[in-house]
């Protein structure tokens, strides 16, 4: 059987080619886009280090008897967030439901590692913590953010449902792994856990690339006069192009 280090450092390893692979590939995107490039860049290279400095051991916690590292946490915490920032610009959206976004991920990702730790009462918390915040990563997605996405340019539409649906993918198959792992109901190994979820994190991260770079031509609409968010930064509804600009 592979060790589990050989896997963290060889997805690493991956992860850090890939995103040396994206640079090249931003580095060819017009200068106004470039940095939705570099932001795929960010959210491989984040990830690749922790996933080397797992297989080092670097800030190991205790969960169900086992040494886990929290550094896997860390990388989600970068990802995420960097997924978040980039769908709320396709969509158009506000600071305020990128905010949200972002807060909603971030959540579920440190809620998840909570539930490895805590038992008890403690867990149960967590695990409710992560259910509620991937509902409302769900809910914001699938309907205000999808809402303000149909009023931008078609591309920019199609792409953020794209995005919008690995998104979810990636998280849901995350929870379901995090439930029947080790740290949980025991229902499967250290060995078939860590396999399974590096699995998820390499289609999500690649493909949240590919997705990008193989439709940049929507991200040239960004920022244009018909966006959506234009003169909304901060509000709840950003205004489709119609020339209104007020409520």
């Amino acid at each position: 059987m592979i060790a589990s280090e050989t896997i963290l450092t060889g997805s690493g390893l991956a992860l850090l080619v890939g995103a040396g692979g994206f640079a090249l590939g931003a580095r060819a995107l017009p200068a106004a886009t470039r940095r939705f490039g570099y932001a795929v860049v960010l959210a491989c290279a984040g990830m690749g280090v922790a996933y080397l400095l797992m297989a080092a051991g670097v800030l190991t916690v205790t969960t169900s008897g086992r040494e886990e590292s929290a550094v896997r946490f860390l990388g989600y915490s970068v990802a995420m967030t960097v997924g978040s920032v980039v769908i709320g610009a396709l969509a158009g959206a506000s600071t305020r439901r990128t905010g949200a976004l972002v807060g909603g991920n971030l959540l579920a990702v440190w809620g998840t590692l909570g539930s490895w730790v805590f038992s008890g009462t403690g867990e149960t918390v967590a695990t409710v913590l992560i259910l509620v915040s991937f509902l409302g990563v769900a809910v914001l997605l699938l309907g205000p953010m999808a809402r303000t996405a149909r009023t931008v340019h078609a591309e920019r539409t199609l792409l953020y449902g794209k995005l919008r649906n690995l998104v979810l993918l990636a998280w849901a198959s995350l929870i379901v792994l995090g439930a029947i792992s080790a740290q949980t109901l025991g229902l499967t190994d250290a060995f078939v856990g860590q396999l399974a979820a590096t699995y998820v994190d390499l289609v999500f991260l690649f493909g949240f690339g590919l997705l990008l770079f193989r439709n940049a031509d929507a991200l040239e609409y960004i920022g244009t006069a018909g966006d959506a968010d234009t003169g909304s930064q901060s509000g709840d509804e950003p205004y489709a192009s119609t020339g209104v600009s007020g409520r």
